[in-house]
């Protein structure tokens, strides 16, 4: 009897899936700054386990992420995997650059770069004419071209892990790869498209994917801009591993969004048990605070999202702003 207790428990501690220790969490790019550190249009986190320390996107501008790290006091030497969350370069802006700056130090330095199926599809203006970075901005390298920025990556020893399903990265961490749109929740901003049979079609940023860090409360989601709807990758994470989505983190993409859309966003949310937001990048600050009260959320457990703004092993969050 005992051993088939014992058959029982150890079946059921392996169905939970693989578990690292909590991550230590810590928001380089985002809009809010405090006393030292700079906001930008972006968004970049580094995720700290004990046993490796890992990059979720890179920021816009290409220095951000390397200041802000250093007013921080985060080494960032020994990061070697990075994750891209889409295309955009509010995302993917100082990846070059922090390769470049990391590379002599450690060889390996952002040198394993994880992006979904579709990130290097070639982007076009409603002009056609090719596009690859956002408009107007000189502060990061820009490029019209999907292989011409592949390519200066792989020039300075970046090697491109694409995937189109579920993947660990790491223990206890799985990239949900691209999100199938189940609920229609029109997350994209307009005016990249993409080819279709020669024909320009909206894009819908068909790579956008999400982080799931397990923890001993559930999932951790990450999103960068939340580009295939948060409802989306929440229900993707728990396809995977159907665990409770302890806390989201990022950018949710609800700054324009309507009170009815942040409304059914919330009770979605509310459904699969989360328990704490920081609704950084381009959530939007009424949509975060919107969501907080549909949840009941103490006012520890919310926040906009700031340089330095961090979430110790315990889950707690510490602002890094005035809110």
């Amino acid at each position: 009897m005992k051993f088939v207790l014992a058959v029982f428990v150890l079946s059921a501690i392996f169905s939970m899936g693989a578990r690292a220790a909590n991550p230590e969490i810590t928001i380089l790019s985002t809009m809010v700054a405090n006393f030292s550190g700079e906001g930008e249009w972006g968004f970049s986190a580094l995720i700290e386990t004990g046993e490796e320390t890992i990059l979720f996107d890179t920021g816009f501008k290409e220095n951000t992420v390397l200041n802000n790290a250093s007013s921080l006091k985060k080494d960032l030497s020994a990061v070697e995997k990075v994750i891209l969350s889409h295309f955009h370069t509010d995302h993917t802006g100082g990846l070059l650059k922090l390769r470049e700056t990391f590379r002599d130090e450690n060889p390996q330095a952002f040198s394993k770069v994880y992006v979904g199926r579709g990130f290097f599809e070639q982007r076009y203006t409603s002009g056609g004419g090719p596009v690859y970075s956002l408009p107007g901005q000189s502060f990061s390298p820009f490029f019209t071209s999907a292989a011409e920025f592949r390519s200066t990556a792989e020039e300075l020893g970046i090697t491109f892990i694409v995937i189109d399903a579920p993947t660990d990265i790491a223990e206890g961490m799985t990239l949900t790869g691209p999100i199938e749109r189940v609920h229609d929740e029109r997350n994209v901003s307009p005016g990249f498209f993409l080819k279709e049979n020669d024909e320009l079609v909206a894009d819908t940023v068909p790579e956008s994917q999400s982080l799931g860090i397990k923890t001993d409360k559930g999932w951790i989601l990450v999103s960068g801009c939340g580009h295939a709807g948060i409802i989306n990758a929440a229900e993707k994470l728990k396809q995977i591993d159907d665990q409770p989505i302890h806390m989201g983190v990022g950018g949710l993409h609800l700054f324009r969004a309507s009170v009815e859309t942040v409304s059914w966003t919330a009770g979605k949310l509310k459904e699969f048990g989360v328990k704490k937001i920081i609704g950084a990048h381009c959530t939007g600050v009424h949509a975060t605070h919107q969501i907080a009260r549909a949840l009941e959320l103490a006012r520890s457990d919310v926040s906009v999202g700031a340089i330095g703004t961090r979430i110790d092993k315990t889950l707690a969050i510490h602002p890094a702003s005035i809110e």
